[in-house]
């Protein structure tokens, strides 16, 4: 099979690796609790229990990395509705139940996706202004065909800017310490696009996490602009997400939200079996990195 005639990554997988599927499920939620309040019970109970359902998986599927805490509030007040909706009200206390556990979850979903969104919002870079920068990152930053230019070299062609490449092709997380070591003191911009393989070789959150903030740690200095894209998760790895939120934080690097990767390898002919980044999608990469550094 050439190329050419490889299909595209799939748009409902990309539709979850952007997080997007969040506002739709909570808009869904929020619907089916608000309207439990005037549904007797017959079959629209059942048609309501099937969209609350297909609200859950939705919000799960977005893996917004929340802290645990959070998870289990949440999971716990989504539990606590559905057990007092769907058994007969006949006592006081039941009806208590059922009117306090739809107040909790109708309050509860809007202040998570304010949250979530503030996350997705895009980041306008801001720093000390440099002559170049430094690209840390994997095969999506390294390329992998020698006749596709990587994005790094597309963003040198098209701004003057000159871009000095240290990526590597199947680099992960540990892998960035070798490459920090190469930078100096003058080179004051970098965008860091690693850990991909980490989550793809089935590397632990906790060895993923001392990496990270190894990596961080040796990087960000006075003076120096980093800027950290975040990765698409799935749901058994959501501790990815929060650790690198908690570093980003940390360490005062700019993240750049998930659904700019999931944009740029969505894109029509940018990938090439999902992740081998053709020329359109190194193009897209460069002008993602260029919306939220404008400077280059």
């Amino acid at each position: 099979m050439t190329p050419d005639t490889i299909a595209p990554m799939n748009p409902i997988a990309l539709y979850f690796a952007s997080g997007e599927s969040l506002y739709l499920g909570a808009i869904l939620l929020l619907l089916m609790t608000g309207v439990s309040l005037f549904l007797k019970h017959n079959w629209l109970w059942c048609l309501r229990n099937v969209g609350a359902w297909l609200a859950l998986v939705l919000i799960v599927m977005a893996c917004p990395p929340f802290t645990l805490l959070i998870d289990l509030v949440f999971i716990a007040a989504f539990v606590l509705w559905f057990i007092a909706w769907n058994r007969e009200a006949s006592t006081r206390t039941w009806m208590r139940l059922r009117q306090g556990s739809a107040v909790v979850l109708m309050l509860l979903l809007p202040v998570l996706t304010v949250v979530e969104f503030s996350h997705r919002t895009v980041p306008v870079i801001t720093g000390k202004p440099s002559d170049h920068l430094v690209v840390i990152g994997d095969s999506i930053s390294a390329g992998i065909d020698p006749s596709v230019p990587a994005w790094p070299l597309i963003l040198q062609q098209t701004t003057g800017v000159y871009v000095r490449n240290l990526a590597m092709p199947g680099a992960q997380v540990s892998d960035g310490l070798t490459m920090a070591r190469k930078l100096t003191p003058d080179e004051r911009v970098v965008p860091i696009e690693i850990s991909g393989n980490d989550l793809l070789m089935g590397v632990s959150s906790a060895q993923f996490g001392q990496n990270l903030d190894a990596l961080l740690s040796s990087v960000t200095a006075p003076g120096r602009t980093v800027a950290m894209f975040e990765l698409p998760l799935l749901p058994h790895k959501i501790a990815y997400g929060q650790i690198q939120r908690r570093l980003a934080a940390r360490y005062g690097v700019w993240l750049i939200p998930k659904r700019y990767f999931a944009e740029v390898i969505g894109g029509a002919n940018a990938t090439i079996e999902g992740l081998i980044f053709r020329l359109q999608g190194h193009a897209a990469w460069r002008h993602s990195w260029q919306e939220v550094c404008p400077q280059y």
